[in-house]
């Protein structure tokens, strides 16, 4: 199946991290209810920072993914899921497949990733993206966060090639790299090979789908971080990023969708890695621009809250100078 983030769950099980005590979720969430026909109906908004025409997870697509990688359908069935590859049990294979979407998008972030799990690797990208979520915005321990970002790249990196069916899988794994990248010191980010790893698979992933704007945005993030850490010359000699393949990446992302909170907020924090005071007024106006935008799932609802918080200590620090 195209959803094969975890390609070795029938062998490596993640059950044991299926009942992790998490936080729920700390906003209002009656305006993320995708029940019944809502989800397909609402589906390519909601995926919209995966790229244009992101698959609705139905019952054809579940047998045509099925019959196209015979080795994730082989993984499923191990992973007694309830699923052999047969067209009559693809309708409620489907259903529960959507509903751990619906989990995600509502911000139920445990029930997404436990529900998630069970389906084999077909569950593989909403659970596992639900974790990555949950890490970022509501986890408030340092520890705890890297953990579950790294549990992510390591059952992925497990996947092998498989991993390749599915943009969203491609993404979450990156996502997950570039945020550790920024986080951690840069000899542990050597090590660990990210400053290679994380172009290396942007690129890869942007070859598939060029106009992703989730992609796009944390490619310009990236190579705005590498310049925070270790300056514009060093980062250009040694890494090959500069200030104007930030902005062309950043351009391209909104150009794709302008609509999206991440990619607003991602771009102000980048002018100030980059420019520092001199582009104050732009990052200023970005970050209006990410609160202004009405989310329309828990993610968004999360980064909106994020970016309100950031344009408060910008605006503060605005004052004050």
């Amino acid at each position: 199946m195209r959803r094969t983030l975890f390609a070795l769950l029938a062998t490596c099980s993640l059950a044991a991290h299926a009942n992790d005590n998490w936080k729920p979720f700390p906003l209002d969430q009656q305006a993320y209810d995708y029940s019944g026909e809502k989800l397909r109906q609402a589906w390519p908004q909601l995926t919209r920072g995966f790229g244009p025409n992101y698959p609705f997870p139905d019952a054809d697509y579940i047998v045509t993914m099925a019959t196209k990688y015979p080795k994730a359908l082989e993984l499923t069935v191990a992973g007694g899921t309830g699923f052999s590859g047969k067209p009559e049990e693809a309708e409620i294979y489907a259903a529960k497949l959507q509903d751990v979407w619906r989990s995600t998008f509502r911000g139920d972030f445990a029930k997404a990733k436990a529900d998630g799990l069970k389906l084999g690797v077909g569950g593989q990208i909403p659970a596992m993206f639900s974790q990555v979520i949950y890490a970022l915005f509501m986890e408030s321990n340092q520890q705890e966060k890297h953990r579950l970002l790294e549990e992510v790249i390591d059952y992925t990196d497990k996947a092998g090639d498989l991993v390749q069916a599915d943009v969203a899988a491609q993404f979450g794994r990156v996502y997950a790299k570039a945020r550790l990248g920024e986080e951690l010191s840069v000899p542990v980010v050597l090590k660990r090979g990210y400053t290679s790893q994380i172009p290396k698979e942007l690129d890869a992933l942007l070859a598939k789908q060029p106009n992703q704007p989730f992609a796009l945005a944390l490619y310009g993030g990236y190579e705005a971080g590498v310049i925070r850490k270790v300056g514009s010359m060093v980062g250009r000699m040694t890494y090959g990023v500069s200030a104007d393949k930030m902005e062309q990446y950043f351009g391209r992302s909104f150009r794709a969708k302008d609509d999206l909170p991440i990619g607003h907020y991602e771009y102000a924090n980048a002018l100030g890695y980059v420019y520092g005071d001199d582009e104050e007024d732009k990052a200023l106006q970005h970050l209006q621009k990410a609160v202004a935008i009405k989310p329309i799932n828990a993610m968004e609802a999360l980064e909106v809250a994020h970016a309100q918080k950031l344009l408060k200590q910008y605006q503060a620090q605005l004052a004050s100078n």
